[in-house]
């Protein structure tokens, strides 16, 4: 939807009339987890440390009740209450002892700039490769409709989608400063994104289907085509994060050797694979010691292609996973409907072979080194950014807590240490910073809108009242 921009004098009490049903609206679908929900305890300062506190999740044993400092959008310490308060007197503090605290989420596949539209309703799960859905292997296929968000306070409302569900980095191509941390890039607009990672959507061409038409499975022994002619030219060799055997078919069979046998032969960067639906079993056994990270997308690999990658198999070979949303046309609109998905298949294909704390590394640790920044994000550890998803505890076991909840179960969203969004019956409002005065539905953001961006709070209600929810799962793709 085109922003357009409204007469002051004329239209503003239709204007305040469409901001309040928006409003009633995302009130109404936001949800409430809790008749008492879980209170963080505010004390804001003049200093330039935080303390928060609570239940943290450091690794996948489980939570320890703790404390944890922040000075300069980075974790400076992690330990025992009393001693972290002593390390800091004048801090300002968010003691949340009652929820959980996790690194926030990392969606290392998403395509910002793509995720703003419905599911076509005529999408079905008959496809074998990607180039037919996106109408480029034959008229026979269906083409499935999607549009690209041009305008800035369509892009805002899809980070804020993730940013409200915990996620606090997203890569790929697009996106809008302020909100996450984006990670992607093309040459000369580096700029543009927090970490530079290689994002390629089309590693063997626009047209893979012709592009390798001359070859057949199974392969000869010696057969073999790398993506080199379709890289960027960065200065420096960021991480190459490429779509790979996007399907199940001779295509997608022969993309994801060929890639695999490139990586063999160059390893001075970090690798990742996303999708790999059509790898063979031998090359997901590679996938270890070649120290390629796989990005898997389920609700998305199923609703297209009616499969997704042997996941069981991967990690029985030692392979990292990670996990991530793809897009909303035929992705999770955000990461927890995503483990939710994943928990589907995994207890009605494999036999409950994943565990919650399973999909818990998959979208922190294992997300952040897909993306080669695991010295930088990902866990709860002293050095790193002080990227926090708070989140509401309702039993002993963190990770099933957390694979179990919706977006009103995420108590607040921290970036680099700043609280960027919360769930408005968590705090007392007024002892918040001013810019967390923005309210949408039971959540709040803290935004600084006159000085970062075009548009007002009331414009962003009203720009994305079409597109896909904040808080409703209306339409999102079916993960059966």
């Amino acid at each position: 939807m085109k922003y357009r921009q409204i007469n002051p004098i004329k239209q503003e009490p239709v204007k305040a009339v469409l901001v309040a049903i928006q409003v009633l609206i995302l009130f109404a679908l936001s949800g409430c987890s809790s008749v008492n929900p879980q209170r963080c305890d505010v004390s804001i300062r003049q200093s330039d440390e935080t303390i928060i506190i609570g239940n943290l999740i450091r690794d996948a044993s489980g939570s320890e009740y703790g404390a944890i400092l922040v000075r300069d959008g980075h974790i400076l310490d992690i330990g025992k209450i009393n001693a972290i308060k002593s390390k800091a007197p004048n801090a300002s503090v968010f003691d949340c002892s009652s929820s959980y605290i996790s690194p926030g989420l990392i969606n290392p596949h998403e395509h910002p700039d793509w995720s703003g539209g419905f599911p076509d309703p005529m999408t079905r799960p008959v496809y074998s490769h990607r180039d037919q859905w996106r109408g480029v292997a034959g008229p026979e296929y269906y083409k499935v409709e999607f549009e690209r968000v041009e305008e800035d306070v369509q892009k805002f409302w899809i980070e804020l989608r993730h940013l409200l569900s915990g996620t606090t980095t997203i890569a790929g191509s697009g996106g809008i400063e302020g909100l996450v941390k984006n990670a992607g890039g093309r040459p000369g607009d580096e700029e543009r994104y927090f970490y530079l990672a290689e994002m390629e959507t089309f590693p063997y061409g626009f047209d893979a289907t012709e592009e390798l038409s001359g070859f057949s499975c199974p392969l000869a022994p010696n057969e073999s085509r790398d993506p080199r002619s379709h890289f960027l030219e960065f200065e420096d060799k960021p991480p190459y994060v490429p779509h790979i055997a996007e399907g199940t078919n001779c295509t997608a069979q022969i993309e994801g050797k060929f890639y695999l046998d490139y990586v063999s032969k160059n390893p001075e960067r970090r690798y990742s694979l996303i999708h790999g639906v059509g790898l063979s079993r031998s090359d997901i056994e590679r996938l270890k010691d070649l120290d390629v990270t796989l990005i898997w997308s389920p609700r998305s690999n199923v609703v297209l292609y009616g499969t997704t990658v042997d996941i069981p198999n991967a990690l029985r070979a030692g392979a990292r996973v990670a996990i991530s949303t793809d897009w909303s046309y035929s992705g999770s609109y955000n990461l927890l409907e995503e483990f939710r998905c994943a928990d589907h298949i995994d207890n009605t294909q494999w036999d409950d072979h994943l565990s919650e704390s399973d999909y818990w590394r998959m979208a922190t640790e294992h997300a952040a080194y897909s993306l080669d920044v695991e010295k930088l994000t990902g866990k709860l550890e002293q050095g790193l950014a002080a990227d926090i998803m708070i989140f509401r505890k309702r039993t002993n076991d963190p990770f099933g807590d957390m694979v179990s909840s919706k977006v009103s179960d995420v108590i607040a969203t921290f970036v680099d240490g700043e609280l960027l969004s919360g769930y408005s019956g968590s705090f007392d409002l007024s002892k918040l910073p001013t810019q967390c005065s923005h309210r949408i539905g039971q959540h709040f953001i803290c935004v600084d809108y006159a000085k970062d961006y075009s548009f007002s709070h009331e414009e962003l209600l009203i720009s994305n009242t079409n597109a896909v929810p904040l808080f409703s799962l209306d339409r999102q793709a079916s993960c059966e």
